[in-house]
């Protein structure tokens, strides 16, 4: 009897749980969706306008002397006097003494052609008088006249050998290098040093056919009194002060097509490249400093002018449409430089683009325009 109950009360609890497990189940909400809407990207426009601008062409070189003079001796001789100024980096002035050879032998020379000179030069003006007097033949008279032509060029070359004993030079200018010292004995042609001339220099600069249509160089028949005026300027900058430009101007274009690297070279020129004029914040350019140059012409050009940040792979932008829905367009080229690219195309004239590079975008992608 009490085996029976107690499976009937197995039963009941059993139907009970079973019956609250379904309550429960049927009872329980289902969990509420997160649905979030995808927004559109925001993206930074700006419309695009055709414009005058100067393009500036970018190029490199190195700085080197306008006129450099490797001093050889005229004369034979003892250096007996060196200036202290005559050593590599020395600057010296026009016509300063650098070097003197002992001039003794050639003051005699000059003192002996001088007294032949005078000799012949009464032996003329004799037979002149004689001549007029009837006594003296044709050809004595031009042997008179022969041997003072011959006193004359013997005095020319003393004095100038004697003129060739000190060494000066016709420019402000700074020693390169020196090959010879004090007490040594010099030949003629014996190499005394290397000189060039703070005055001037010259950076040629490399330039591809491209670079040659936007950088208005002179014309080689443009007047030489004229051509700092109207050429075009040049600012330069070195990698050990890059804050700092200093200006010149395209002097000349060599006219030839180098045959290695398919170049042309335009020369400009610079003014005071050591700055030995002490002029203030100007950046001095020694000899052989390697510079950046930024050739700004004179003349402008109408071109679609894009910031290099919109433009992307060097040939597509992105348009963005009046529903704000996007379009990748190609685009070409026709000069860069840090900041814009260029483009002569009238289609893109008044165009919005994306300043704004968008991450997986497609054609027809809608965006949103700050």
């Amino acid at each position: 009897m009490s085996e029976r109950k107690n499976t009937k009360k197995i039963v009941i609890l059993l139907f009970v749980s079973i019956a609250i497990s379904y309550l429960m189940s049927t009872s329980k909400k289902d969990p509420e969706k997160n649905i979030t809407s995808i927004k559109p990207p925001i993206v930074t426009a700006i419309n695009l306008k055709k414009e005058s601008v100067r393009i500036p062409v970018s190029s490199q070189g190195m700085v080197s002397p306008l006129t450099e003079t490797v001093l050889s001796a005229e004369i034979s001789g003892e250096i007996i006097e060196i200036s202290p100024k005559f050593i590599a980096g020395g600057i010296f002035k026009q016509g300063e003494p650098l070097i003197k050879i002992d001039p003794k032998i050639y003051d005699v020379a000059y003192k002996q052609a001088k007294a032949l000179k005078d000799q012949r030069q009464n032996e003329y003006e004799d037979s002149v008088k004689i001549r007029e007097q009837g006594y003296m033949s044709e050809s004595e008279y031009l042997a008179s006249v022969t041997a003072l032509a011959a006193a004359e060029a013997q005095l020319v070359k003393a004095e100038n050998d004697l003129d060739n004993t000190i060494i000066r030079l016709p420019y402000d200018g700074m020693v390169r290098e020196k090959s010879a010292d004090l007490g040594q004995y010099v030949n003629i042609g014996n190499k005394l040093g290397v000189t060039f001339s703070t005055e001037f220099a010259e950076v040629r600069l490399p330039l591809s056919d491209r670079d040659v249509s936007f950088a208005g160089l002179p014309s080689s028949n443009s007047s030489i009194d004229s051509l700092a005026e109207k050429s075009t300027t040049v600012n330069f900058r070195t990698d050990m002060n890059p804050s700092k430009t200093r200006s010149g101007y395209v002097e000349r274009s060599e006219g030839v097509v180098d045959e290695k690297t398919r170049m042309i070279f335009a020369v400009a020129r610079l003014t005071d490249p050591y700055n030995l004029n002490n002029n203030e914040d100007t950046l001095a350019l020694p000899m052989g400093t390697f510079v950046s140059a930024e050739i700004l012409p004179n003349e402008s050009y109408e071109f679609v002018r894009i910031p290099r940040s919109a433009i992307i792979n060097n040939r597509q932008v992105i348009i963005i449409d009046k529903e704000n829905q996007i379009q990748y367009k190609d685009i070409n080229l026709i000069r860069t430089d840090e900041k814009f690219g260029y483009i002569n195309d009238e289609f893109f004239n008044g165009q919005r683009i994306s300043l704004t590079p968008i991450e997986d975008g497609v054609n027809g992608m809608i965006v949103r325009v700050e």
